[in-house]
């Protein structure tokens, strides 16, 4: 856009025009800051794409990267899928959306997690009852490695499970560190509910995956995206997935589900229980038959309310 200043001279004087001078145009701003979102299976309605224009320049969307096919994207910046999504089909897209003032254009890249609809109950919980897949191969050190530091403080998370679960009431086991920088766990107070017994040296605890990384994995992690199993495995998000426990509990339990071994405390079973189907819940994991009918036997069994 150009602006023209003129003046003019009266009689029969000359008139001088100064020479144009061109505007800057800005561009377009994305306000969104998402970068990755959850769906699930069979949603159409995506995302709404806000965005403004610091010179109140009309704004066109678009989208590009690896599945622009799958979506469309309205004037105003309503992203919706063109057609039901089906988790078992696909369960990752990864997008760019692209907002341009027809000079210059602003993009963001948007990654769509599928999840997977449960539609049966146990125990309370909405749970997935299906087969479990073993025939597919499992990398733990590739596909499940541990131990990540998400927040980047220095304490991974294995460390991160031993400052939560420290027990603060006995100034004999004071939660200590191996070094000033109290990046490691070194001493402390630790319970573990499988064998109702106290630990007190981190080198003595380990950190259980309730739901172990094999049986998730064939319940269904399997076919997460890497970066979800990466994310799985080291996942503070579910607090009853990582526990901290002795390590002649944890290596019996090995990566038994509950038809094949339950706690040696009897008085954990019911949590344990529940807490093993709300974690099956909470990540939309197959419970197969076996399982469920030993759940549902040892709950009624315990007297759990």
């Amino acid at each position: 856009m150009l602006i023209l200043i003129t003046s003019c001279g009266g009689g029969g004087g000359g008139s001088s025009q100064p020479p144009s001078t061109p505007t800057t145009n800005a561009s377009p701003i994305i306000n969104n800051a998402v970068s990755e979102i959850e769906l699930e299976e069979g949603m159409m309605n995506v995302l709404t794409i806000e965005a403004s224009d610091p010179d109140g320049d009309s704004l066109r969307y678009m989208l590009s990267g690896e599945d622009p096919s799958y979506f469309n994207i309205s004037g105003e910046g309503e992203i919706t899928f063109r057609e039901s999504s089906v988790y078992d089909q696909k369960n990752k897209y990864s997008i760019i959306v692209e907002v341009s003032d027809n000079q210059l254009t602003a993009s963001k890249s948007l990654v769509i997690y599928l999840l997977k609809v449960c539609t049966d109950s146990l125990l309370d919980f909405d749970v997935c009852y299906g087969d479990k897949i073993t025939s597919i191969d499992y990398d733990r050190q590739g596909d499940y490695p541990t131990w990540d530091d998400t927040d980047s403080d220095c304490q991974n998370n294995r460390h991160e499970v031993l400052i939560q679960e420290h027990i603060n009431d006995d100034t004999n086991h004071p939660l200590t560190f191996s070094s000033s920088d109290n990046c490691y766990v070194q001493s402390g107070k630790w319970y573990d509910p499988y064998d109702d017994a106290y630990y007190y040296l981190a080198s003595e605890v380990q950190i259980d995956h309730v739901v172990a990384l094999y049986e998730a994995h064939i319940s269904g992690v399997w076919y997460f995206p890497d970066e979800r199993k990466r994310k799985f495995a080291n996942s503070l998000e579910n607090d009853d997935q990582l526990i901290a426990v002795g390590a002649s509990s944890n290596q019996q339990k090995g990566a038994s589900n509950p038809s094949q071994w339950m706690p040696s405390n009897s008085s954990y079973h019911c949590e344990y229980l529940r807490k093993w189907v709300g974690i099956k819940s909470f990540y939309r994991l197959n419970i197969d038959m076996t399982e469920k009918e030993s759940i549902l036997e040892s709950y009624n069994n315990s007297s759990c309310d």
